[in-house]
């Protein structure tokens, strides 16, 4: 995992990152000016091309252009139907503008991708709450904000998962060469 941040550090550091890896990086660090104007730049490399979209998308409606935000997003899904972030940003902003029914069937489609449970039940409470009564300003945007987290720290959760598992791999990889140093050209 370290080799792996420190090359993606050392590319960056050599300014020869792709547009996309630039506007992610951006994304993950809150500057969303900056990651629109890498995932614009990227798209006019590769236009249409799904990620970038989607990364676009994310982008805007981070900076409140709802409006470019589904653009992006819409033509994402569009291409591939199979992106949970266009689904799920599609969702928040239907849910910001009041829309119940559009945020009920990106957020059914949402599930139907196959979320992790604990998301999957915070979509399920929200389209309860959508269907009960429309919620003032105030609530959708704690709802849209709370229904971000949940799917941020699902990708976190992912991340730190995949991190232990690839330790854990090596620990398994260096007993194995340890134990039988003959049967590993390793060594």
């Amino acid at each position: 995992m370290k080799a792996r941040i420190a090359l993606v550090v050392v590319v960056l550091l050599a300014g020869c990152a792709s547009p996309t890896a630039q506007g992610r990086v951006a994304l993950g660090r809150g500057s969303y000016d900056e990651a629109a104007r890498h995932f614009e730049e990227a798209l006019t490399k590769e236009p249409g091309r799904p990620d970038d979209l989607v990364g676009l998308g994310i982008a805007r409606y981070k900076l409140g252009a709802l409006d470019d935000a589904q653009r992006a997003l819409t033509q994402a899904v569009s291409q591939d139907a199979s992106l949970p972030a266009a689904h799920l940003y599609l969702a928040l902003i239907a849910i910001q503008r009041g829309d119940r029914a559009a945020a009920d069937a990106q957020l059914a489609s949402q599930l139907a991708l196959g979320t992790p449970a604990r998301l999957a039940a915070q979509i399920v409470r929200t389209r309860r709450l959508l269907a009960a009564s429309p919620l003032p300003p105030e609530m959708r945007a704690y709802v849209a904000a709370s229904l971000e987290d949940g799917y941020q720290w699902t990708g976190e959760v992912a991340v730190a998962v995949q991190a232990a598992s690839d330790a854990e791999l090596r620990r398994l990889l260096d007993d194995r060469i340890y134990l039988f140093p003959y049967a590993c050209r390793c060594r």
